[in-house]
């Protein structure tokens, strides 16, 4: 499997993304819609691209969260692809780079339902922590922080 990174604006990354909101929306519906705010790319994001051959079948993204912190977002697999390992080896990958710009920390934001993800994160040594910003009261999710050693 090969990845390159690349930034909010690629194609291949919107397409990903929109499929994954796609999934979202048939899961959960229009609910849905007050996140769409947070989820814009209003602010730069390093994202990584995973393909088999030429095609594009996994992505994931952070973007700065403080001076010390980054926050992961857009982890996604595409289903046919999924439980190969492949969204946890993009995240270690996103990891390194966050941590050669000096980054101490990762924040997550997950649904408290997507138990496949929370398992994921969990296995890459992210914890549960209180909830911040805009979730601070939204029962449909949960945050992780993750200190980078």
């Amino acid at each position: 499997m090969d990845t390159i990174f690349t930034d909010e604006n690629d194609k291949r990354f919107l397409k990903l993304v929109d499929e994954l909101d796609r999934g979202y929306y048939e899961r959960i519906g229009d609910e849905l819609s007050k996140y769409e705010n947070y989820n814009e790319f209003k602010d730069p994001h390093v994202v990584i691209l995973a393909f088999d051959n030429e095609i594009t079948v996994a992505c994931a993204s952070y973007r700065s969260f403080d001076n010390e912190s980054v926050e992961f977002k857009r982890v996604f697999v595409k289903k046919e692809y999924r439980r190969m390992g492949i969204a946890h080896n993009i995240i270690i990958q996103l990891e390194k780079l966050a941590i050669k710009d000096n980054f101490k920390y990762s924040y997550i934001v997950t649904g408290k339902n997507n138990h496949a993800a929370i398992k994921l994160y969990e296995k890459l040594n992210y914890e549960l922590i209180d909830k911040f910003g805009q979730f601070k009261n939204d029962d449909s999710v949960i945050c992780m922080k993750k200190k980078f050693e």
